[in-house]
Parts: structure tokens; sequence; C-alpha cells
């Protein structure tokens, strides 16, 4: 009979087996990750009662069409047209009181950013945001 000695023996590992089992996990994770469609986010926003009541009895609105029209005391405003708006909004709304924008649901964010930016450049600082839907 004839025994092994250390040196002759050589040590060897097979792969093979560990690529196969590498590429089911690659197919596994593969075929069970949810690929979503939706990159968007979803918030449920909370309600608010009190709320809902001082935006009724306001004077000082500013509305803002989904074509980008300003409207403020019945005038009328284009986006382009900011200064303007600023300017009579400076002239005749009060600082103190709150300043309610009602924006139409499918109007651009930038517009809104752009109006919120010049309303705290002038100094009003109590600034509410309503939207409504056609």
């Amino acid at each position: 009979m004839k025994f092994y000695k250390d040196k002759e023996r050589a040590l060897s590992v097979e792969i093979t087996p560990l690529i196969d089992i590498v590429f089911l996990l690659v197919i596994f994770f593969v075929v069970t990750s949810k690929i979503e469609t939706n990159q968007y986010l979803t918030l449920d926003l909370p309600e608010s009662e009190s709320f809902a009541s001082s935006l009724s009895n306001n004077s000082q609105n500013i509305i803002l069409l989904e074509s980008g029209v300003f409207i403020v005391n019945n005038q009328e405003f284009a986006v382009a047209d900011i200064d303007k708006l600023l300017a009579g909004v400076a002239s005749s709304f009060s600082e103190s009181e709150v300043v309610v924008l009602s924006i139409e649901s499918k109007a651009f964010h930038e517009w809104v950013i752009n109006l919120m930016d010049g309303l705290q450049a002038l100094g009003f600082q109590n600034i509410q945001i309503k939207t409504y839907t056609d």
C-alpha cells in the first residue's frame, strides 16, 4: 500500500461549482428585485381644518393660473412681468397681514418659487399657499 507524503500531495480547489452558485444567486436577485417604473415620490400631506378657515377671510390674495397668469386685485400679470406684479403687491398689500397664494395644481413650481422669493425680498413673512384643481 502506498501512502502519500506531504510533499507529494498537491491541494487544488475546484471553482466550477462556485461559479455556478454565483450565477444562480445573480439570476435569483435579478428576477426577484422590484423594478419601479414610477420614480416620483408620493406624499400624503396632512389636512388642517383651522388653517382653512383663515384663508377665506383674506383680501391679500394672489392667484396663479396654469397658463402663467398672475391675478392680483382683478389685474392680470404675465410670468415675465413678475417685477410689475411685485411692485403692485408692495403698494397695495400690508406686510403685517397674511398673503395667500392660490395656485392651480398644474402651474409650474418655478413660478411659485420666484413669486415667494420676490415676496420675501419685499418683507412679506406670512405667506400661505393653497392649491386647487378645476
